[in-house]
C-alpha cells in the first residue's frame, strides 16, 4: 500500500517535470514563429484590414483571430533604484512601506518569554501527524 502511494507521488513529479518541459518547448516554438513570420503576418493583416476600408482591427482565420489592439500608455521603469531615489527626494508620498508580521520573531519571543499578545492567535498543542514517505 505504501509502495503504491510513493509510486503515485513519483509519477506525479514525473508528470510535472514533463509538463514544464512541454510548456517551455511550446513557448520557444511560439517565440520562433513570431520572430520568423510575425512581420509577414502583420503586413498581411494590415492589407486585409485596409481592404475592408479599415473598419475592423482584426481578421478571423481558420486557426484563430489575428489583429491589432491599441495599448494604453504606460510607465516602464528601467532602473528602480534610481527612480526610488528621485521619488524619495521629490515626492516621498509615493513611497509605500509594507508591514508584515515576522512569525519567526514572534515565535522566538513567545518561546523565550511565554508572553502571548492580546490578539487573534492561539498555540496548537504538539501532536502526531500521519505521513507517508
Amino acid at each position: 500500500m505504501i509502495k503504491k502511494i510513493v509510486e503515485c507521488r513519483i509519477y506525479a513529479d514525473r508528470c510535472d517535470e514533463w509538463c514544464a518541459r512541454e510548456k517551455n518547448r511550446a513557448r520557444r516554438d511560439e517565440e520562433f514563429f513570431l520572430f520568423r513570420f510575425g512581420a509577414q503576418l502583420a503586413d498581411f493583416i494590415r492589407q486585409k484590414i485596409a481592404g475592408d476600408r479599415g473598419r475592423r482591427k482584426s481578421v478571423s482565420l481558420p486557426a484563430g483571430v489575428v489583429g491589432f489592439r491599441t495599448e494604453a500608455e504606460k510607465i516602464v521603469v528601467d532602473d528602480e533604484d534610481a527612480v526610488v531615489k528621485w521619488v524619495r527626494e521629490n515626492h516621498p508620498e509615493f513611497i509605500t512601506t509594507v508591514e508584515r508580521l515576522s512569525r519567526s520573531g514572534l515565535n522566538e519571543h513567545i518561546q523565550r518569554t511565554g508572553e502571548l499578545p492580546d490578539a487573534s492567535l492561539h498555540i496548537e498543542p504538539a501532536r502526531e501527524k500521519f505521513y507517508v514517505r
